[in-house]
């Protein structure tokens, strides 16, 4: 590494640090060990990073300690799971909860050398019980790739049952197989189907469509009204939880047009709309939520990059340029 390079990686650590900090002193986060090593982890990756820092929301209740950090450099796969694997080795071995990796790894032994798996998260959600906080494993999915082998391994590990309707779906519009291995010896699994918003695309992909047509037959108009508005929607299954929709939007003074928040939700957004270096923000909430005139449990999710450049695989359709 070149003594200019050097300079370049450390500064992008320091910015990534930057951004965590940030977050944390703003919803009043008070320091803790596991905090500590996550911060650890997030200076031992290398190169470019996107950091995505998110506030939970239930009721009068705010939960802000939810990072995932990724190097979104190209294809980082399988290397990129190494910083997992240490992040969990550290918190294992110095605080002293012991974390279940079977489904986790069950899928690498399949999976380790798949050019269809672009690189993976490393995050954690930090909440007052350990049943509810978790370490985060997200993969993301090579776009141009068809990830139907890797989906259907990730739904024997979920051990879920879908309509043959939402089974396409899965099969054809995961872009993302999260592991949440739980503080408390638990783990799941989430796969995230995606499809861009009225105004845009994702070049040389039609993915999306098969997401899209399910939400047009499946939600509710307003969900459908909330699709065409946003940048690009993602929906979270999983067989444990009631599926979690998830509006991003490229200008994040989106947010208040299309969501009337509860003043939790509105000093978050104050705070989020100041940041720069940001990609894209969003909204995750259930469809039963969303049929309240006033969102009460949510989540806001923001994206920053440490090189400050924006990087969507989403792009504006042309006639809408």
């Amino acid at each position: 590494m070149t003594l200019t390079s050097m300079l370049t990686n450390n500064h992008l650590k320091a910015r990534r640090l930057q951004f965590l900090r940030s977050h944390q002193e703003a919803f009043d986060v008070e320091p803790t060990f596991m905090l500590s090593l996550f911060e650890e982890a997030v200076l031992g990756i290398e190169e470019t990073c996107g950091v995505e820092s998110k506030c939970n929301v239930e009721k009068d209740q705010l939960f802000a300690i939810d990072f995932q950090v990724c190097n979104d450099q190209g294809r980082t796969w399988p290397m990129s799971l190494t910083h997992a694997v240490k992040f969990m080795d550290k918190i294992e071995s110095t605080v002293g909860v012991r974390l279940n990796r079977n489904l986790l790894e069950q899928f690498a032994t399949l999976h380790l050398d798949s050019h269809k798996i672009q690189d993976n998260t490393v995050g954690i959600d930090l909440r007052p019980r350990n049943e509810d906080s978790c370490i985060k494993v997200y993969l993301h999915l090579a776009p141009e790739e068809e990830p139907e082998e890797l989906v259907r391994t990730a739904l024997e590990l979920d051990g879920g049952s879908y309509s043959p309707e939402l089974l396409q779906v899965l099969l054809k519009s995961t872009i993302v197989i999260g592991f949440n291995l739980f503080l408390n010896g638990y783990s799941d699994v989430e796969l995230w189907a995606a499809c861009p918003g009225e105004q845009y695309e994702v070049p040389n992909s039609d993915r999306g469509k098969y997401l899209k047509q399910y939400v047009q037959n499946n939600f509710s108009q307003k969900i459908n009204d909330l699709l065409r508005e946003s940048t690009f929607l993602v929906v979270s299954f999983s067989n444990q939880k009631e599926p979690a929709l998830i509006f991003h939007y490229e200008d994040i003074k989106e947010i208040p047009k299309n969501f009337l928040l509860n003043s939790l939700g509105d000093r978050i957004y104050s705070f989020c709309q100041s940041r720069d270096c940001m990609t894209y923000a969003g909204v995750a909430v259930t469809e039963r939520e969303l049929e309240k005139d006033r969102l009460e449990n949510f989540s806001i999710l923001y994206n920053q990059r440490d090189e400050c450049k924006p990087l969507l695989h989403i792009k504006k359709r042309e006639d809408f340029s």
